[in-house]
């Protein structure tokens, strides 16, 4: 099944002692299939939430992907 949701574009950035810091940006396959790191945060797939500031962490980027 085709799942148009991981097309959807996302910045990948890394929490840094100094701040966040951009890892690159990529669709939301491309961000799921990075290693595991709990340093890792995601910007929402929402264009109007990415805008707003809204991160999610590595399961909540899953289960939105996962979403009907």
């Amino acid at each position: 099944m085709d799942n148009k949701r991981e097309k959807l574009i996302v910045e990948v950035s890394v929490d840094a002692g100094d701040g966040r810091r951009a890892v690159g940006i990529m669709n939301m396959r491309q961000a799921l299939d990075l290693p595991e790191m709990p340093s890792f945060s995601y910007t929402h797939p929402d264009p109007a939430k990415a805008a707003a500031g809204i991160m999610m962490n590595r399961q909540e980027l899953a289960g939105f992907m996962a979403c009907p």
